[in-house]
């Protein structure tokens, strides 16, 4: 099942890809041979005044996200999806944000955890207390805090809820760079948070509570829910303990999540119904990973929201 954009539209009922634009004429034209578009630019705003499109995929370089997806709302698009992260600074995401509210228009973040079976089974589970009382999220992941941080804070926003403060490490930290770093989140509901992305360790999330514990490996891998008892129920000791594991079952994965993502961008558009995964999720995703550098720069911790709009972390 496609997870790239332009397959994912062409295998979704309810969308047609009728156009493409790109700077380099000769990706715009094996782009065109392969998916059968014809109408292909490499001004993007010819495309938008052009063609009229109801959606829009904005999949370029984050440097140039802000632009494109202010444009096209005042375009008069109906949804924008963008991939993450969103842009390089708050100030870029606010803008974005801000034109598509003032037009009225959906901005969708493509965070591909929010609509993976696998973690909403996970989220399913949490909420209804399978591990007790929610104490601490974990993740483990490789790559820079916006690029693939924002994965990482999206997902452990997902279970936890909003961050109030947030300390990290980054420990070859150079001006305007997208690096790897190691830190700790405090959330509003009083659960910690730990992340990791300096060692490269293989990629895993795990939640703890009072009474167990769950892991899933990636947005479509395995997952295990570990549940905690004591082995011998009559003693008056509380230990030693008994630890399960199950499996944790999705169900079938018989979309890819980009294929999950538009259609719940499709009843948003006709339904009205919520959408998951918004321009303001991927901003405050995308606020932890800048509060990363400015952690290390301050020496500890920080408190959200950040006083810093402008400070800019470009990013692909």
């Amino acid at each position: 099942h496609p997870v790239n954009h332009a397959g994912a539209y062409r295998s979704t009922p309810g969308f047609e890809l009728i156009a493409a634009a790109n700077r380099g004429d000769e990706k715009l034209r094996v782009f065109g041979e392969r998916w059968g578009v014809t109408a292909l630019y490499t001004d993007y705003r010819r495309l938008l005044t052009e063609e009229r499109p109801d959606v829009v995929s904005v999949c370029t370089q984050s440097p140039e996200k802000s632009e494109i997806v202010v444009a096209a709302a005042e375009a008069g698009v109906k949804a924008i999806v963008v991939e993450k992260a969103m842009a390089t600074s708050l100030a870029e995401a606010d803008a974005m944000i801000a034109a598509c509210e003032r037009c009225n228009v959906l901005l969708a973040v493509n965070h591909p955890y929010r609509f993976s079976p696998m973690n909403r089974r996970a989220k399913a589970l949490i909420a209804e207390g399978a591990i007790g009382e929610l104490g601490t999220v974990t993740a483990h992941a490789g790559g820079g805090m916006l690029h693939v941080g924002t994965h990482t804070f999206d997902l452990l926003r997902d279970w936890a809820g909003d961050v109030v403060e947030v300390e990290a490490r980054v420990p070859n930290y150079a001006p305007e760079q997208d690096l790897p770093a190691t830190g700790m989140l405090q959330f509003a509901s009083g659960v910690t948070g730990f992340f990791d992305h300096v060692h490269r360790a293989r990629s895993g999330y795990e939640a703890r509570g009072t009474a167990g514990s769950l892991h899933i490996s990636s947005d479509v891998g395995d997952g295990w829910l570990t549940r905690q008892a004591p082995m011998f129920p009559e003693s008056k000791r509380a230990y030693p303990h008994r630890i399960t594991t199950e499996p944790l079952d999705p169900g079938p994965h018989e979309m890819s999540t980009t294929e999950r993502m538009l259609v719940e961008l499709h009843a948003s558009l006709t339904t009205g119904a919520p959408f998951v995964s918004t321009g303001r999720d991927g901003a405050a995703a995308m606020e932890l990973g800048i509060a990363c550098y400015v952690s290390h720069l301050a020496g500890g911790s920080v408190r959200l929201p950040l006083a810093e709009q402008s400070l800019r972390v470009p990013n692909r």
